[in-house]
This record gives structure tokens, C-alpha cells and sequence, in this order.
């Protein structure tokens, strides 16, 4: 079982929404030249995905209420769909170790967004760890 990659698909769908598109699990994967996921890992990517939009008022307003002098206008696309399944992860998903939620979105961070995006997404996370 791969949460790295559920994740990763779950942020790329959500990343597609954003930006004016909507990108299936088969879409995200073909796009990424990554091997196909086990039922059970699509199963997971789609409960965060879904997870998120159900939720996405809160999240935002969870996020907004730890990015100091950021409005979720202002944060990356990537970094915020990052961001999103992260705090869904944290409020929702009880059976995961926030510090194991955590790194896995520093890592997408790394590999998906920008050059300060692991460190801004690290300490956005942190914060809501701490209070939530």
C-alpha cells in the first residue's frame, strides 16, 4: 500500500480543480507515468480528495488561520492542495500520525512545488499540529 502515492493523486486532482480542469485517478496517473494503484490505495485517494471538497470551507479557514500574512489567494495552487489534504489528514483521519501527514506533504513540497514550498508547507503544518 502506497499512501505516498494516493496522496500525491489526490493533490494532483485537486491542483487540476483549481486551476479550471477536473482530472480523474486514471487521468492524474497517466499524466504522471506512475504504475497504476491497488484498489485499496484508489480507495484512499479518493476518500482524500473527496474529503477535502466535502470539508473545504473549514480546512481553508484552518489554513488561513495558521498562514500569517497569507490569504489562500495568495498561496501557491500546489502548495495549497498540498496543504488541504494535509489539514484534512490532521482534522479527519484519526488512524495517521500527524507527524507521519506531515512529512509526506513536505515531501510532495519537495517534488511538486517550489523552491521555499517544503519549508512554508512544514511550518503551516506545524502550527496546525499543534492546536488541532
Amino acid at each position: 500500500m502506497s499512501h505516498t502515492l494516493s496522496r500525491e493523486i489526490a493533490m494532483k486532482r485537486l491542483y487540476a480543480e483549481t486551476v479550471g480542469g477536473v482530472d480523474s485517478i486514471e487521468d492524474a496517473l497517466e499524466q504522471s507515468e506512475r504504475p497504476a494503484l491497488s484498489e485499496e490505495d484508489a480507495l484512499f485517494s479518493d476518500r482524500l480528495y473527496e474529503g477535502v471538497c466535502a470539508h473545504l470551507d473549514e480546512i481553508d479557514a484552518v489554513i488561513g488561520e495558521h498562514a500569517k500574512d497569507w490569504s489562500i489567494a495568495r498561496i501557491a495552487k500546489v502548495d495549497l492542495s498540498i496543504l488541504r489534504i494535509a489539514v484534512y489528514e490532521i482534522l479527519y483521519e484519526d488512524s495517521i500520525p500527524i507527524g507521519a501527514t506531515v512529512n509526506e506533504a513536505v515531501e510532495l513540497g519537495k517534488e511538486f512545488g517550489g523552491e521555499k514550498s517544503a519549508g512554508f508547507i512544514n511550518g503551516i503544518l506545524g502550527s496546525v499540529a499543534k492546536t488541532h
